[in-house]
Protein backbone atom coordinates (compact mmCIF):
# COMPACT_ATOMS: atom_id res chain seq x y z
CA UNK A 1 0.00 0.00 0.00
CA UNK A 2 1.38 3.38 -1.01
CA UNK A 3 1.42 5.68 2.02
CA UNK A 4 2.32 9.33 2.47
CA UNK A 5 1.79 10.32 -1.17
CA UNK A 6 -0.72 13.01 -2.18
CA UNK A 7 -3.35 11.88 -4.66
CA UNK A 8 -2.01 14.37 -7.18
CA UNK A 9 1.33 12.48 -7.26
CA UNK A 10 0.02 8.90 -7.44
CA UNK A 11 0.83 8.80 -11.15
CA UNK A 12 4.54 9.13 -10.29
CA UNK A 13 4.49 5.98 -8.17
CA UNK A 14 3.49 3.20 -10.65
CA UNK A 15 4.12 -0.30 -9.18
CA UNK A 16 5.01 -1.76 -12.60
CA UNK A 17 7.64 0.86 -13.50
CA UNK A 18 10.95 2.00 -12.05
CA UNK A 19 10.60 5.12 -9.86
CA UNK A 20 12.22 8.35 -10.93
CA UNK A 21 13.08 10.68 -8.05
CA UNK A 22 10.87 13.75 -8.22
CA UNK A 23 13.91 16.02 -8.49
CA UNK A 24 15.12 13.96 -11.50
CA UNK A 25 18.38 13.07 -9.79
CA UNK A 26 18.12 9.28 -10.34
CA UNK A 27 15.86 6.33 -11.12
CA UNK A 28 15.48 3.36 -8.80
CA UNK A 29 13.53 0.09 -8.82
CA UNK A 30 9.99 0.65 -7.60
CA UNK A 31 10.51 -1.82 -4.76
CA UNK A 32 13.03 0.65 -3.26
CA UNK A 33 10.14 3.02 -2.54
CA UNK A 34 9.30 3.12 1.19
CA UNK A 35 11.96 0.51 1.99
CA UNK A 36 13.16 2.66 4.90
CA UNK A 37 16.32 3.61 3.02
CA UNK A 38 16.83 7.02 1.45
CA UNK A 39 17.83 6.66 -2.21
CA UNK A 40 16.69 10.04 -3.64
CA UNK A 41 18.36 13.27 -2.65
CA UNK A 42 14.97 14.94 -2.30
CA UNK A 43 13.65 12.07 -0.14
CA UNK A 44 10.78 11.44 -2.54
CA UNK A 45 11.40 7.65 -2.52
CA UNK A 46 10.49 7.46 1.20
CA UNK A 47 7.18 9.36 1.55
CA UNK A 48 5.85 6.82 4.05
CA UNK A 49 8.91 6.36 6.29
CA UNK A 50 11.25 8.53 8.33
CA UNK A 51 14.37 7.39 6.46
CA UNK A 52 15.00 10.69 4.65
CA UNK A 53 15.62 13.80 6.80
CA UNK A 54 14.15 16.02 4.11
CA UNK A 55 11.22 13.75 3.27
CA UNK A 56 7.58 14.83 3.48
CA UNK A 57 4.68 12.60 4.57
CA UNK A 58 1.19 13.39 3.33
CA UNK A 59 -1.65 13.07 5.86
CA UNK A 60 -4.78 12.31 3.89
CA UNK A 61 -7.05 13.41 6.75
CA UNK A 62 -10.28 12.33 5.12
CA UNK A 63 -13.11 14.71 5.91
CA UNK A 64 -10.65 17.46 6.75
CA UNK A 65 -7.67 19.08 5.07
CA UNK A 66 -4.79 17.00 3.75
CA UNK A 67 -1.45 18.18 5.10
CA UNK A 68 2.26 17.48 4.64
CA UNK A 69 4.43 16.86 7.68
CA UNK A 70 8.19 16.21 7.95
CA UNK A 71 8.80 12.49 7.41
CA UNK A 72 10.87 12.21 10.59
CA UNK A 73 7.59 12.57 12.50
CA UNK A 74 6.32 9.31 10.99
CA UNK A 75 6.26 6.51 13.52
CA UNK A 76 7.56 8.65 16.38
CA UNK A 77 4.73 7.67 18.71
CA UNK A 78 2.96 11.02 18.40
CA UNK A 79 -0.22 11.44 16.41
CA UNK A 80 0.51 14.29 14.02
CA UNK A 81 -2.14 13.54 11.40
CA UNK A 82 -5.73 13.93 12.57
CA UNK A 83 -6.49 10.53 10.96
CA UNK A 84 -3.46 8.91 12.70
CA UNK A 85 -1.97 7.72 9.42
CA UNK A 86 1.56 8.81 10.42
CA UNK A 87 1.64 6.09 13.11
CA UNK A 88 0.53 3.16 10.92
CA UNK A 89 3.56 1.02 11.88
CA UNK A 90 3.35 1.63 15.65
CA UNK A 91 1.12 0.31 18.36
CA UNK A 92 -0.04 3.81 19.19
CA UNK A 93 -3.80 4.17 18.84
CA UNK A 94 -4.66 7.54 17.32
CA UNK A 95 -8.20 8.85 17.56
CA UNK A 96 -9.49 10.25 14.32
CA UNK A 97 -10.15 13.92 15.09
CA UNK A 98 -10.55 15.03 11.49
CA UNK A 99 -14.31 15.46 11.75
CA UNK A 100 -14.08 17.66 14.85
CA UNK A 101 -11.30 19.73 13.27
CA UNK A 102 -13.32 20.04 10.09
CA UNK A 103 -16.31 21.31 12.04
CA UNK A 104 -14.17 23.77 14.00
CA UNK A 105 -12.39 25.01 10.89
CA UNK A 106 -15.67 25.29 9.05
CA UNK A 107 -17.08 27.39 11.90
CA UNK A 108 -13.99 29.61 11.90
CA UNK A 109 -14.14 30.02 8.14
CA UNK A 110 -17.83 30.79 8.31
CA UNK A 111 -17.26 33.38 11.03
CA UNK A 112 -14.48 34.93 8.97
CA UNK A 113 -16.64 34.87 5.87
CA UNK A 114 -19.56 36.43 7.74
CA UNK A 115 -17.27 39.12 9.14
CA UNK A 116 -15.95 39.98 5.71
CA UNK A 117 -19.45 39.84 4.26
CA UNK A 118 -20.74 42.34 6.83
CA UNK A 119 -17.60 44.44 6.45
CA UNK A 120 -17.84 44.45 2.67
CA UNK A 121 -21.43 45.71 2.94
CA UNK A 122 -20.18 48.70 4.97
CA UNK A 123 -17.20 49.06 2.67
CA UNK A 124 -19.54 49.38 -0.30
CA UNK A 125 -21.44 52.10 1.56
CA UNK A 126 -18.16 53.93 2.15
CA UNK A 127 -17.19 53.63 -1.51
CA UNK A 128 -20.61 54.81 -2.68
CA UNK A 129 -20.43 57.75 -0.31
CA UNK A 130 -16.90 58.47 -1.51
CA UNK A 131 -18.12 58.82 -5.08
CA UNK A 132 -20.80 61.28 -4.00
CA UNK A 133 -18.39 63.14 -1.72
CA UNK A 134 -15.74 63.43 -4.41
CA UNK A 135 -18.30 64.64 -6.94
CA UNK A 136 -19.69 67.15 -4.44
CA UNK A 137 -16.17 68.25 -3.59
CA UNK A 138 -15.24 68.88 -7.22
CA UNK A 139 -18.50 70.74 -7.80
CA UNK A 140 -17.83 72.86 -4.74
CA UNK A 141 -14.29 73.61 -5.92
CA UNK A 142 -15.67 74.76 -9.27
CA UNK A 143 -18.25 76.99 -7.56
CA UNK A 144 -15.65 78.48 -5.24
CA UNK A 145 -13.26 79.18 -8.10
CA UNK A 146 -16.02 81.06 -9.92
CA UNK A 147 -16.81 83.02 -6.74
CA UNK A 148 -13.10 83.70 -6.30
CA UNK A 149 -12.83 85.18 -9.78
CA UNK A 150 -15.70 87.56 -9.06
CA UNK A 151 -14.29 88.54 -5.69
CA UNK A 152 -10.81 89.14 -7.09
CA UNK A 153 -12.31 91.50 -9.68
CA UNK A 154 -14.27 93.23 -6.92
CA UNK A 155 -11.11 93.40 -4.81
CA UNK A 156 -9.30 95.24 -7.60
CA UNK A 157 -12.14 97.76 -7.78
CA UNK A 158 -12.12 98.22 -4.01
CA UNK A 159 -8.35 98.67 -4.05
CA UNK A 160 -8.63 101.40 -6.67
CA UNK A 161 -11.33 103.16 -4.63
CA UNK A 162 -9.22 102.81 -1.50
CA UNK A 163 -6.16 104.28 -3.20
CA UNK A 164 -8.20 107.18 -4.59
CA UNK A 165 -9.67 107.90 -1.15
CA UNK A 166 -6.27 107.70 0.55
CA UNK A 167 -4.65 110.33 -1.69
CA UNK A 168 -6.66 113.34 -0.39
CA UNK A 169 -6.62 111.81 3.10
CA UNK A 170 -2.82 111.63 3.04
CA UNK A 171 -2.57 115.17 1.72
CA UNK A 172 -4.89 116.46 4.45
CA UNK A 173 -2.93 114.63 7.15
CA UNK A 174 0.36 115.94 5.79
CA UNK A 175 -0.98 119.50 5.72
CA UNK A 176 -2.25 119.11 9.27
CA UNK A 177 1.04 117.65 10.46
CA UNK A 178 3.09 120.30 8.68
CA UNK A 179 0.99 123.10 10.16
CA UNK A 180 1.24 121.55 13.61
CA UNK A 181 5.03 121.20 13.28
CA UNK A 182 5.30 124.81 12.17
CA UNK A 183 3.14 125.98 15.07
CA UNK A 184 5.10 123.90 17.52
CA UNK A 185 8.39 125.23 16.15
CA UNK A 186 7.14 128.80 16.55
CA UNK A 187 5.93 128.14 20.09
CA UNK A 188 9.23 126.53 20.98
CA UNK A 189 11.16 129.46 19.50
CA UNK A 190 9.06 131.95 21.46
CA UNK A 191 9.43 129.96 24.66
CA UNK A 192 13.18 129.65 24.17
CA UNK A 193 13.55 133.36 23.45
CA UNK A 194 11.53 134.33 26.52
CA UNK A 195 13.47 131.95 28.71
CA UNK A 196 16.78 133.18 27.32
CA UNK A 197 15.87 136.86 27.87
CA UNK A 198 14.70 136.24 31.42
CA UNK A 199 17.82 134.21 32.18
CA UNK A 200 20.13 136.95 30.80
CA UNK A 201 18.31 139.60 32.80
CA UNK A 202 18.53 137.45 35.92
CA UNK A 203 22.29 136.92 35.48
CA UNK A 204 23.07 140.58 34.64
CA UNK A 205 22.89 141.68 38.26
CA UNK A 206 24.82 144.96 37.72
CA UNK A 207 22.71 146.00 34.73
CA UNK A 208 25.71 146.53 32.45
CA UNK A 209 24.20 144.49 29.59
CA UNK A 210 26.88 141.85 30.12
CA UNK A 211 27.09 138.53 31.93
CA UNK A 212 30.46 138.28 33.62
CA UNK A 213 32.35 135.39 35.18
CA UNK A 214 31.59 136.83 38.63
CA UNK A 215 27.86 136.89 37.93
CA UNK A 216 27.75 133.36 36.48
CA UNK A 217 30.03 131.93 39.20
CA UNK A 218 27.25 132.47 41.75
CA UNK A 219 25.25 129.68 40.07
CA UNK A 220 27.04 126.66 41.45
CA UNK A 221 24.34 124.34 40.08
CA UNK A 222 26.11 124.75 36.72
CA UNK A 223 29.29 123.16 38.08
CA UNK A 224 29.58 119.71 36.51
CA UNK A 225 32.34 118.75 38.94
CA UNK A 226 30.30 118.64 42.12
CA UNK A 227 33.24 117.65 44.32
CA UNK A 228 35.16 120.91 43.81
CA UNK A 229 34.28 124.59 43.84
CA UNK A 230 32.96 126.35 40.76
CA UNK A 231 36.23 127.96 39.64
CA UNK A 232 36.76 131.01 37.46
CA UNK A 233 38.36 128.78 34.85
CA UNK A 234 35.29 126.55 34.71
CA UNK A 235 33.03 129.61 34.40
CA UNK A 236 35.23 131.08 31.65
CA UNK A 237 35.05 127.76 29.76
CA UNK A 238 31.26 128.19 29.68
CA UNK A 239 31.30 131.87 28.70
CA UNK A 240 34.28 131.61 26.37
CA UNK A 241 35.47 134.98 27.71
CA UNK A 242 35.44 137.10 30.87
CA UNK A 243 32.01 138.38 29.91
CA UNK A 244 29.46 138.07 27.09
CA UNK A 245 26.85 140.42 25.73
CA UNK A 246 23.25 139.53 24.94
CA UNK A 247 23.87 138.16 21.43
CA UNK A 248 26.89 136.14 22.52
CA UNK A 249 24.92 134.75 25.44
CA UNK A 250 22.12 133.76 23.07
CA UNK A 251 24.44 132.02 20.60
CA UNK A 252 27.05 130.30 22.78
CA UNK A 253 26.00 130.18 26.43
CA UNK A 254 22.26 129.66 26.75
CA UNK A 255 22.14 126.12 25.34
CA UNK A 256 24.95 125.03 27.68
CA UNK A 257 23.22 126.09 30.88
CA UNK A 258 19.48 126.07 30.12
CA UNK A 259 18.86 122.56 31.47
CA UNK A 260 20.71 123.10 34.77
CA UNK A 261 20.15 126.78 35.43
CA UNK A 262 18.16 127.83 38.51
CA UNK A 263 17.41 131.41 39.67
CA UNK A 264 19.12 132.48 42.86
CA UNK A 265 16.96 132.61 45.96
CA UNK A 266 16.44 136.20 46.99
CA UNK A 267 17.54 136.69 50.63
CA UNK A 268 14.82 137.77 53.00
CA UNK A 269 15.56 140.37 55.72
CA UNK A 270 13.47 141.10 58.73
CA UNK A 271 13.15 144.81 59.41
CA UNK A 272 10.81 146.79 61.54
CA UNK A 273 8.44 148.91 59.49
CA UNK A 274 5.84 151.37 60.40
CA UNK A 275 2.31 151.41 59.04
CA UNK A 276 3.20 153.72 56.16
CA UNK A 277 6.02 151.41 55.07
CA UNK A 278 3.72 148.38 55.34
CA UNK A 279 1.06 150.10 53.26
CA UNK A 280 3.65 151.04 50.65
CA UNK A 281 4.99 147.49 50.55
CA UNK A 282 1.49 146.09 50.20
CA UNK A 283 0.72 148.47 47.37
CA UNK A 284 3.99 147.50 45.64
CA UNK A 285 3.18 143.80 46.08
CA UNK A 286 -0.27 144.24 44.58
CA UNK A 287 1.27 146.14 41.71
CA UNK A 288 3.72 143.31 41.08
CA UNK A 289 0.90 140.75 41.13
CA UNK A 290 -1.01 142.83 38.60
CA UNK A 291 2.06 143.11 36.41
CA UNK A 292 2.64 139.35 36.72
CA UNK A 293 -0.95 138.68 35.65
CA UNK A 294 -0.46 141.02 32.71
CA UNK A 295 2.75 139.14 31.82
CA UNK A 296 0.88 135.84 31.88
CA UNK A 297 -1.81 137.34 29.69
CA UNK A 298 0.84 138.45 27.24
CA UNK A 299 2.28 134.93 27.13
CA UNK A 300 -1.15 133.46 26.42
CA UNK A 301 -1.65 136.04 23.71
CA UNK A 302 1.71 135.06 22.26
CA UNK A 303 0.64 131.42 22.18
CA UNK A 304 -2.68 132.25 20.51
CA UNK A 305 -1.17 134.62 17.96
CA UNK A 306 2.16 132.86 17.53
CA UNK A 307 2.76 134.04 13.97
CA UNK A 308 2.44 137.72 14.81
CA UNK A 309 4.64 137.28 17.87
CA UNK A 310 7.24 135.43 15.80
CA UNK A 311 7.46 138.35 13.39
CA UNK A 312 7.70 140.81 16.26
CA UNK A 313 10.39 138.77 18.02
CA UNK A 314 12.32 138.33 14.78
CA UNK A 315 12.18 142.08 14.15
CA UNK A 316 13.21 142.80 17.72
CA UNK A 317 16.10 140.34 17.46
CA UNK A 318 17.28 142.03 14.26
CA UNK A 319 17.21 145.50 15.80
CA UNK A 320 18.86 144.46 19.05
CA UNK A 321 22.65 144.89 19.16
CA UNK A 322 25.23 144.61 21.85
CA UNK A 323 25.12 148.33 22.60
CA UNK A 324 21.39 148.65 22.12
CA UNK A 325 20.39 146.12 24.77
CA UNK A 326 18.24 147.90 27.32
CA UNK A 327 17.70 146.60 30.79
CA UNK A 328 14.11 145.85 31.65
CA UNK A 329 13.14 148.21 34.47
CA UNK A 330 11.27 145.30 36.00
CA UNK A 331 14.28 142.96 35.71
CA UNK A 332 13.99 141.75 39.29
CA UNK A 333 10.33 140.96 38.65
CA UNK A 334 11.25 139.11 35.43
CA UNK A 335 13.77 137.07 37.40
CA UNK A 336 11.07 135.99 39.76
CA UNK A 337 9.04 134.77 36.77
CA UNK A 338 11.69 132.58 35.12
CA UNK A 339 10.25 129.45 36.67
CA UNK A 340 6.77 130.52 35.61
CA UNK A 341 7.89 130.93 32.01
CA UNK A 342 9.59 127.55 32.09
CA UNK A 343 6.43 125.92 33.39
CA UNK A 344 4.52 127.65 30.66
CA UNK A 345 7.07 126.28 28.21
CA UNK A 346 6.09 122.76 29.21
CA UNK A 347 2.63 123.53 27.90
CA UNK A 348 4.11 125.02 24.75
CA UNK A 349 6.23 121.89 24.20
CA UNK A 350 3.20 119.61 24.49
CA UNK A 351 3.60 116.94 21.75
CA UNK A 352 -0.07 116.05 21.60
CA UNK A 353 -1.26 117.11 18.15
CA UNK A 354 -4.55 118.97 17.89
CA UNK A 355 -7.63 117.36 16.37
CA UNK A 356 -8.04 117.34 12.62
CA UNK A 357 -10.28 119.98 11.15
CA UNK A 358 -13.73 119.03 9.84
CA UNK A 359 -12.58 118.66 6.25
CA UNK A 360 -9.70 116.36 7.23
CA UNK A 361 -12.05 114.31 9.41
CA UNK A 362 -14.43 113.93 6.49
CA UNK A 363 -11.64 112.73 4.19
CA UNK A 364 -10.36 110.30 6.84
CA UNK A 365 -13.86 108.91 7.31
CA UNK A 366 -14.21 108.35 3.55
CA UNK A 367 -10.81 106.62 3.40
CA UNK A 368 -11.63 104.46 6.45
CA UNK A 369 -14.84 103.35 4.79
CA UNK A 370 -12.96 102.45 1.59
CA UNK A 371 -10.34 100.54 3.59
CA UNK A 372 -13.01 98.63 5.51
CA UNK A 373 -14.76 97.62 2.30
CA UNK A 374 -11.44 96.53 0.79
CA UNK A 375 -10.53 94.53 3.92
CA UNK A 376 -13.90 92.79 3.95
CA UNK A 377 -13.56 91.65 0.33
CA UNK A 378 -9.93 90.69 0.95
CA UNK A 379 -11.02 88.54 3.91
CA UNK A 380 -13.57 86.78 1.70
CA UNK A 381 -10.90 86.13 -0.95
CA UNK A 382 -8.55 84.59 1.62
CA UNK A 383 -11.38 82.48 3.06
CA UNK A 384 -12.35 81.09 -0.35
CA UNK A 385 -8.72 80.38 -1.24
CA UNK A 386 -8.34 78.45 2.02
CA UNK A 387 -11.50 76.44 1.29
CA UNK A 388 -10.29 75.61 -2.22
CA UNK A 389 -6.88 74.58 -0.90
CA UNK A 390 -8.43 72.32 1.76
CA UNK A 391 -10.80 70.69 -0.73
CA UNK A 392 -8.01 70.08 -3.23
CA UNK A 393 -5.84 68.53 -0.52
CA UNK A 394 -8.68 66.18 0.37
CA UNK A 395 -9.18 65.31 -3.31
CA UNK A 396 -5.47 64.53 -3.71
CA UNK A 397 -5.36 62.07 -0.79
CA UNK A 398 -4.99 58.44 -1.95
CA UNK A 399 -7.99 56.80 -0.26
CA UNK A 400 -7.86 53.52 -2.15
CA UNK A 401 -8.66 52.44 -5.68
CA UNK A 402 -12.39 52.79 -5.11
CA UNK A 403 -12.29 55.30 -2.25
CA UNK A 404 -12.66 52.58 0.37
CA UNK A 405 -10.52 54.53 2.88
CA UNK A 406 -12.24 57.88 2.27
CA UNK A 407 -13.97 57.67 5.66
CA UNK A 408 -10.55 58.30 7.29
CA UNK A 409 -10.23 61.86 5.98
CA UNK A 410 -10.11 64.37 8.87
CA UNK A 411 -10.64 61.57 11.41
CA UNK A 412 -8.57 60.74 14.51
CA UNK A 413 -8.69 57.52 16.56
CA UNK A 414 -7.52 56.85 20.12
CA UNK A 415 -6.22 53.75 21.83
CA UNK A 416 -6.00 53.70 25.63
CA UNK A 417 -3.40 51.73 27.51
CA UNK A 418 -2.01 51.95 31.03
CA UNK A 419 0.44 54.85 30.66
CA UNK A 420 -0.40 56.42 27.32
CA UNK A 421 -3.12 57.32 24.89
CA UNK A 422 -2.14 56.69 21.29
CA UNK A 423 -3.86 59.04 18.85
CA UNK A 424 -3.66 58.53 15.11
CA UNK A 425 -5.03 61.22 12.81
CA UNK A 426 -5.31 59.56 9.43
CA UNK A 427 -3.16 61.04 6.66
CA UNK A 428 -1.72 63.56 9.17
CA UNK A 429 0.19 62.38 12.24
CA UNK A 430 0.31 59.99 15.18
CA UNK A 431 1.05 60.90 18.81
CA UNK A 432 1.80 59.26 22.13
CA UNK A 433 0.00 61.22 24.86
CA UNK A 434 1.19 60.69 28.43
CA UNK A 435 -1.51 60.16 31.05
CA UNK A 436 0.90 61.47 33.68
CA UNK A 437 0.75 65.00 32.36
CA UNK A 438 3.91 64.97 30.25
CA UNK A 439 4.14 66.58 26.84
CA UNK A 440 2.82 64.82 23.75
CA UNK A 441 5.33 62.91 21.62
CA UNK A 442 4.87 62.72 17.86
CA UNK A 443 5.65 59.18 16.77
CA UNK A 444 5.28 59.89 13.07
CA UNK A 445 3.87 61.98 10.24
CA UNK A 446 1.87 60.47 7.41
CA UNK A 447 4.24 59.08 4.81
CA UNK A 448 2.68 56.53 2.44
CA UNK A 449 0.81 53.29 1.96
CA UNK A 450 3.27 50.47 2.64
CA UNK A 451 1.38 47.20 2.21
CA UNK A 452 2.47 44.24 0.06
CA UNK A 453 2.68 44.52 -3.71
CA UNK A 454 -0.67 42.81 -4.28
CA UNK A 455 -2.47 45.25 -1.93
CA UNK A 456 -0.52 48.25 -0.67
CA UNK A 457 -3.62 49.52 1.17
CA UNK A 458 -3.25 46.95 3.96
CA UNK A 459 -0.56 49.04 5.70
CA UNK A 460 0.31 52.70 6.10
CA UNK A 461 3.55 54.29 7.28
CA UNK A 462 4.09 57.30 9.56
CA UNK A 463 7.71 58.52 9.59
CA UNK A 464 10.02 61.24 10.93
CA UNK A 465 8.54 61.45 14.41
CA UNK A 466 10.33 62.85 17.46
CA UNK A 467 13.87 61.52 17.80
CA UNK A 468 14.47 59.02 20.58
CA UNK A 469 17.21 59.67 23.12
CA UNK A 470 20.40 58.48 21.42
CA UNK A 471 18.22 56.72 18.89
CA UNK A 472 16.43 57.06 15.56
CA UNK A 473 13.38 59.14 14.73
CA UNK A 474 10.17 57.47 15.84
CA UNK A 475 7.95 55.79 13.25
CA UNK A 476 4.65 53.90 13.13
CA UNK A 477 3.32 51.13 10.89
CA UNK A 478 -0.46 50.70 10.86
CA UNK A 479 -1.71 47.28 9.73
CA UNK A 480 -5.35 47.02 8.69
CA UNK A 481 -7.58 44.01 9.12
CA UNK A 482 -11.25 43.43 8.49
CA UNK A 483 -13.64 44.68 11.15
CA UNK A 484 -17.15 46.08 11.46
CA UNK A 485 -15.99 49.38 12.96
CA UNK A 486 -13.04 51.73 12.54
CA UNK A 487 -10.94 51.22 15.67
CA UNK A 488 -7.43 50.61 16.96
CA UNK A 489 -7.20 47.19 18.63
CA UNK A 490 -3.51 47.04 19.59
CA UNK A 491 -0.36 49.17 19.80
CA UNK A 492 3.10 47.83 20.51
CA UNK A 493 6.75 48.82 20.24
CA UNK A 494 8.42 45.66 18.92
CA UNK A 495 11.62 47.55 18.13
CA UNK A 496 12.92 50.62 19.95
CA UNK A 497 11.24 53.75 18.59
CA UNK A 498 9.37 51.72 15.94
CA UNK A 499 5.69 51.31 16.79
CA UNK A 500 3.20 48.82 15.35
CA UNK A 501 -0.55 49.41 15.36
CA UNK A 502 -3.34 46.98 14.47
CA UNK A 503 -6.43 48.69 13.12
CA UNK A 504 -9.81 47.13 12.33
CA UNK A 505 -11.91 48.67 9.58
CA UNK A 506 -14.56 47.62 7.03
CA UNK A 507 -12.29 49.17 4.41
CA UNK A 508 -9.90 46.19 4.75
CA UNK A 509 -12.58 43.52 4.28
CA UNK A 510 -12.14 41.25 1.25
CA UNK A 511 -14.92 40.65 -1.27
CA UNK A 512 -13.34 37.32 -2.29
CA UNK A 513 -13.41 35.97 1.28
CA UNK A 514 -16.96 37.24 1.73
CA UNK A 515 -18.07 35.26 -1.33
CA UNK A 516 -16.20 32.02 -0.46
CA UNK A 517 -18.34 28.88 -0.07
CA UNK A 518 -17.27 26.35 2.55
CA UNK A 519 -17.09 22.84 1.01
CA UNK A 520 -17.58 19.94 3.42
CA UNK A 521 -15.69 17.62 1.09
CA UNK A 522 -12.05 16.59 1.51
CA UNK A 523 -9.53 19.32 0.74
CA UNK A 524 -5.99 18.55 -0.25
CA UNK A 525 -2.89 20.79 -0.24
Amino acid sequence: MLRGVPTSLHSKYVPSKPFSCLDGSTTIPVEFVNDDYCDCRDGSDEPGTSACPNGRFFCENKGYIGTLIPSHLVGDGVCDCCDGSDEYETTIVCNNTCFELAQKTKAEHEAKRALHEAGVAKKKEIMAKSIVTQSTRLTRINELEQDLQKLENELKEKEELKQKAEIPETEAKERHHKLWEEQRAVREAIARDNQMREMFADLDTNNDSLVSTEELQKHTELDTDLENEFTVGEVRSILGADSVNFDEFNVTVFEQISNSYQPLQQPSTETSVDLDDLAAATEAHLKKEKEAAEADARLKQEETHFKEEEEEEAAAATETTEGDYEEDPNRQEASSHIATSLDHGKHIHDDTPPEYDDEAKRLIEIADHARNEYSEVERKVHDIKRQIEDLKKQSDVDVGIHGEYSAFIDQCYDYEEREYTYRTCMFKDAKQISKGGGSDVTIGYWDSWSGPADNKYLKMKYSNGATCWNGPARSLTVTFQCGIEHKIVDVREPTRCEYAMLFETPSACDETIAATLIHPDHQEF
